[in-house]
C-alpha cells in the first residue's frame, strides 16, 4: 500500500483502471469491498491511510483491493506473513469466504504448511524454481514421495507428536545463478545417488495424480 494515497484511493485507482466508471463510483465500490471484508465502518476507513490501520486490517485492505474487480484466479503471495496467528485465522477464514463468494481461484504461495494443510486441495513444491513434486493435498502430507517434501515435513512440529528433536534439512540452497548438472538437490539429499549428480529428474506420475522429480522412483 502507497502511504501517501488513502486507501479508498488505492482501491478506486484500480476500480477505474479496469472499468469504465467514475471516480465517485469507484470510491463507492471502495467501500463497498472494505464492507466485503469485514472492516468495521467502512465509510470512514476509506478515507483514512495504511499508517492509521493495523497489520490486519491493512491485509484485509489488500484483499479488497485485489478483488475489487471480480477476479477469476487471485494468487496470494505470503498473505500471511508477519501476521499474529489469531489474525492469520481470521484472513485465511475471511480469503476461503470470499472464494466462495466471488467464485474465484486461489493461488497460494508461502512456506507455511500449516496455511498448505488449511486452504489448499492441490500442492506443487518447489525448489530453486522448480516443481519437484505434485499431488492433492492429503496424499502429500501423507505420502511425500521427494526428499525435499519429506524434509520440509519432518522439519515442522506437530501438535501431539512427541520428538526429541526435528530434523533440519542439512545445507544451503544453491544460487540460482550456479551452472547445475543433475538435480539442484543432490547436495542436500540423504538419498543421493551417483545418477543424481549427472542427469536432472523430470517430473513423471508416480501415482495417480501424484507426480515427483526424483531418480528414487524411476522405474
Amino acid at each position: 500500500l502507497n502511504p501517501l494515497y488513502t486507501v479508498g484511493d488505492q482501491i478506486a485507482e484500480s476500480v477505474q483502471l479496469h472499468q469504465k466508471v467514475s471516480k465517485q463510483e469507484a470510491l463507492e465500490r471502495a467501500q463497498e469491498m472494505l464492507n466485503r471484508v469485514q472492516i468495521s465502518d467502512p465509510a470512514r476507513r476509506v478515507h483514512q491511510y495504511p499508517h492509521q490501520l493495523s497489520g490486519g486490517m491493512r491485509q484485509r485492505v489488500m484483499i479488497a483491493l485485489a478483488l475489487s474487480c471480480n477476479p477469476s484466479i487471485l494468487l496470494a503471495d505470503e498473505p500471511t506473513t508477519a501476521l499474529d496467528v489469531t489474525v492469520q485465522a481470521q484472513i485465511l477464514e475471511l480469503m476461503q469466504k470470499l472464494q466462495d463468494d466471488f467464485q474465484s481461484s486461489i493461488m497460494l504461495i508461502t512456506h507455511n504448511l500449516g496455511v498448505v494443510s488449511q486452504m489448499a486441495n492441490h500442492v506443487a513444491v518447489m525448489y530453486l524454481g522448480k516443481v519437484v513434486e505434485y499431488a492433492e493435498t492429503r496424499e502429500l502430507f501423507h505420502h511425500p514421495l521427494h526428499p525435499y517434501t519429506q524434509g520440509l515435513l519432518k522439519s515442522v512440529p506437530v501438535l501431539g507428536r512427541k520428538t526429541e528433536k526435528l530434523v533440519p534439512i542439512e545445507g544451503m540452497v544453491p544460487s540460482p545463478s550456479d551452472k547445475i548438472d543433475g538435480c539442484a538437490f543432490a547436495d542436500r539429499c540423504p538419498h543421493v545417488m551417483k545418477i543424481c549428480r549427472e542427469e536432472e529428474p523430470q517430473l513423471l506420475m508416480h501415482a495417480p495424480g501424484h507426480q515427483a522429480a526424483c531418480w528414487l522412483h524411476a522405474k
